[in-house]
């Protein structure tokens, strides 16, 4: 079902399959700035893009879909080139989430994952809210444990500022280090300096310049390993400008490469580069990795990390 909340400023749907940002309207203006789909179902036949879809319960990949955690080695469910990617394949994009309370400027989802889903430790209880504040759209995650698990969860929206596709809105990322990828895109230990590379977005940088020299345009991390709520990113074309905040350690910005042509909203076509995803999360395999903040919840203990997209007309 989808629901819609609103106030002065901004017009948001989502739906409870997969918790999922189906609309973000920018008020004054008209403009539905994320990709979507009008029926529910297409969600389901779409599944590899994730559109604007809460992710869990970790978002991005695990190296060989393993991970070990207080002595013991979990093997998770494989779902991509023999790694695990958001979840796995039955993951918290595709369940149907219950409605816990509903406002005009707000909804509260919550879901149960139980111990042994996709290979997780832990009978899991997660809690995502949408709210409103004037021309920010904020998404609060909340999760608590009976055994010590990953909590890793991020929303997979695709943004677009009303253009054919992204290649001439300009982006900037608030750090200089990015993290490269093997031949499956599973994100590597070592980080590099961005600068004077087609991963450089220091400054405002025109997305379709940056990567010309990128066959498949960009599927990284942006390194920062900071919890407090920062400003991460902004992306802007003549018209608008989107502001990315999160008290999470990282973000990853995908161009879209993969988009194969499909039918969207109102019978756009989403194809390469059609959307930008801005992804909050924790360093992608970081918890298999040295000298990065794992994504570990304590039993009993809640986990609460806050994602907001701030809309603004220029």
């Amino acid at each position: 079902m989808y629901h819609t909340i609103e106030n002065e400023d901004i017009r948001v749907t989502v739906s409870d399959l997969g918790a999922t940002l189906v609309r973000f309207i920018e008020k004054k203006s008209g403009q539905d700035i994320v990709l979507g789909f009008n029926q529910e179902e297409d969600y389901l036949t779409h599944k590899g893009p994730h559109l604007g879809a809460t992710v869990g319960r970790n978002a991005n990949r695990i190296g060989k879909a393993r991970f070990e955690l207080n002595g013991k080695t979990y093997q998770l469910d494989v779902n991509d080139n023999g790694n695990q990617l958001h979840g796995g394949s039955d993951n918290f994009s595709f369940r149907r989430w219950d409605v816990e309370e509903k406002k005009e400027d707000s909804i509260t989802f919550t879901l149960f994952s139980e111990d042994g889903d996709q290979g997780f430790p832990g009978n899991l209880r997660v809690k995502v809210t949408y709210s409103l504040e004037g021309n920010r759209l904020h998404m609060d995650y909340e999760g608590i444990a009976d055994q010590d698990t990953l909590f890793n969860m991020t929303n997979h929206a695709y943004f677009n500022l009303g253009d054919e596709d992204i290649l001439k809105e300009e982006l900037k990322i608030f750090t200089d280090t990015y993290s490269p990828t093997d031949e499956h895109s599973l994100t590597l230990e070592t980080s590099l300096p961005a600068a004077g590379t087609p991963y450089d977005f220091c400054d405002y940088r025109v997305i379709g310049e940056a990567i010309s020299a990128l066959p498949c345009g960009i599927d990284n991390n942006y390194v920062f390993e900071d919890t407090a709520y920062k400003h991460m990113a902004s992306l802007r074309n003549e018209r608008f400008q989107l502001d990315v905040y999160s008290d999470l350690p990282d973000m990853h910005f995908y161009t879209a490469y993969y988009l194969d042509g499909f039918k969207g909203k109102d019978g756009v076509i989403y194809g390469p580069y059609k959307g930008a995803a801005l992804e909050c999360q924790y360093y992608p395999n970081g918890i298999n990795y040295e000298g990065y903040l794992k994504p570990v919840l304590k039993k009993g203990e809640k986990a609460k990390h806050r994602i907001t997209y701030q809309i603004t007309q220029r």
